[in-house]
């Protein structure tokens, strides 16, 4: 049997660690594997899968990899195929016709769809029932608060802000298998709960009470949501994946199948499963297949939606092998941060460590020993560090080739080589708000942007008009943004024209 160490020389790959050798060596068995920020997660996850190809224990068409965004799992998938060529030019290794088929890289939601269109009959369900996407969800549910005359005497909120709770709750309802029922239940028990109190105050008791006295007031709005989608034939997220997991939960021969589908799963950013994702899961890949589970309770991002960090480090108990735990294993070598980066990042997480004691620090790398800088400023306002923070780098970006961003001579390129770039640096903002400020300031100093996800493009000037004119065609009455329209480029109406137009 090739070890992981012979195969990485052979396909020209930097040798792993002994972490992560043990982890793509692993028995074929249930497994949790913490990995740190930096540690080499993705790569590890595919040198796994062709390790296990490469040594004739799976082919690739029975392999499943699932993660949470869509570019994930185009990462993924693409460098697991990357490996996988590069192990089909090595024909004294393995036969190039094992490797004619693909693995099956998906997200968890992706993965509980195609799972509720396959096996939506056994639960006397139309499998062509149609996804809807939020704005479609958000339509069905506006209706629903509009057309509502039932007491509302706890929730004091706009419409707007209505449609928008009642969808939250809809979906945490969903992400935790539950229904309205099971709310009102929960609300007896803390009246009961409350009696036994000799005093209780409103700042502890009266909130937890008005809360759920909010929850059972939106229940019959939450109600009729989910009949008016049931009506129409259509389903959103949540209710995809809770019908997925339900459906895994109740028909056995459903994990059956899936385990003859696929002979080896990976499950990346375990740590933001939510309750309803656990079900699913355990009910199809329970019972010693091996499903190797890998995240960082650390970076636990979506506890907001029902998510749990703990399903993390519950996997050993959740996906035994036998009668024995599965094992957990660790990546602790960071091969993106130096080592005074890790050390200050270890004692912020002081606290969110004690919690998971199972969670190792990160430590750097050979490359990476003594290296890294950390600098802080407080600052009087946003501007201030948006300007702050842009003069910080440009100077990065001025200094010599050789000279690598914390002071120290490179030691891998050469005086000729590329030096650092703007597209060698990232930076994290603490709100969507600051990405304008930042975005400014940067251009301002001639260093290109590129601002990621639907939140950037908002920033785009071209694109807040297209916004404020749909706007405007949807409520005449929108005020900002029809004054945008009217004193931008194309009209250029001035301060008095608009006091006269407003008359």
């Amino acid at each position: 049997m090739i070890s992981p160490q012979e195969l990485a020389q052979r396909l020209g790959l930097p040798e792993p660690t002994p972490d992560q050798a043990a982890v793509i060596q692993a028995p074929l068995a249930p497994m949790a594997v913490i990995a740190g920020a930096g540690s080499g997660k993705s790569e590890t996850m595919a040198a796994r899968v062709v390790w296990l190809v490469a040594n004739g224990l799976i082919r690739p068409e029975r392999v499943l990899g699932l993660t949470f965004t869509r570019k994930a799992a185009a990462e993924l998938s693409d460098r697991v195929r990357r490996r996988l060529g590069q192990l089909r030019e090595h024909d004294d290794l393995i036969d190039p016709a094992i490797l004619d088929g693909e693995p099956t890289v998906s997200t968890y939601h992706a993965y509980a769809g195609r799972l509720f269109g396959d096996h939506a009959l056994r639960a006397a369900l139309e499998p062509t029932m149609r996804l809807i996407t939020p704005a479609v969800a958000w339509q069905i549910a506006a209706r629903v608060v509009d057309a509502y005359d039932g007491p509302m005497d706890h929730v004091d909120w706009a419409p707007d802000t209505v449609t928008k709770a009642v969808i939250a709750l809809a979906g945490e309802m969903s992400e935790h298998l539950r229904v309205p029922g099971d709310i009102r239940e929960v609300g007896a028990w803390l009246r009961e709960r409350l009696a036994e109190v000799k005093k209780p105050t409103k700042t502890h008791q009266g909130r937890i009470m008005d809360t759920q006295a909010l929850r059972e007031q939106l229940l019959p709005l939450v109600e009729a949501y989910q009949r008016a989608k049931a009506r129409r034939e259509v389903l959103d997220h949540g209710d995809q994946l809770a019908l997925a997991a339900r459906i895994a939960r109740d028909h056995r021969e459903v994990g059956v199948i899936e385990r003859s589908r696929y002979g080896v799963v990976l499950l990346d950013e375990y740590q933001d499963t939510s309750h309803a994702q656990l079900v699913l899961l355990k009910s199809i890949f329970g019972g010693g297949h091996p499903v190797t589970a890998v995240g960082d309770p650390c970076q636990s991002i979506y506890g907001w939606r029902g998510a749990s960090a703990g399903n993390l480090l519950g996997f050993v108990r959740d996906f035994p092998e036998g009668d024995r735990l599965a094992p957990m294993r660790q990546l602790s070598t960071s091969f993106r941060n130096g080592e005074r980066i890790l050390d200050a990042a270890a004692r912020i997480q002081t606290e969110l460590r004690e919690e998971a004691k199972d969670v190792p620090r990160l430590w750097p790398g050979a490359a990476q020993q003594a290296r890294g800088r950390i600098e802080c400023a407080l600052l009087d306002t946003v501007e201030d560090e948006a300007e702050r923070l842009a003069e910080r780098l440009a100077a990065l970006l001025r200094q010599p080739r050789e000279i690598a961003p914390d002071g120290a001579v490179w030691d891998h390129v050469t005086r000729h080589g590329p030096g650092l770039q703007a597209s060698d640096i990232a930076v994290l903002a603490r709100k969507r708000s600051q990405f304008p400020l930042i975005r400014t300031a940067l251009e301002a100093r001639g260093i290109p942007v590129e601002v990621v996800g639907l939140g950037g493009l908002l920033t785009v000037p071209e694109v807040q008009d297209v916004v404020a004119t749909l706007k405007v065609v949807h409520d005449p009455s929108a005020g900002a943004s029809l004054a945008r329209l009217l004193t931008g480029p194309r009209w250029r109406l001035g301060p008095r024209d608009l006091v006269a137009l407003g008359r």
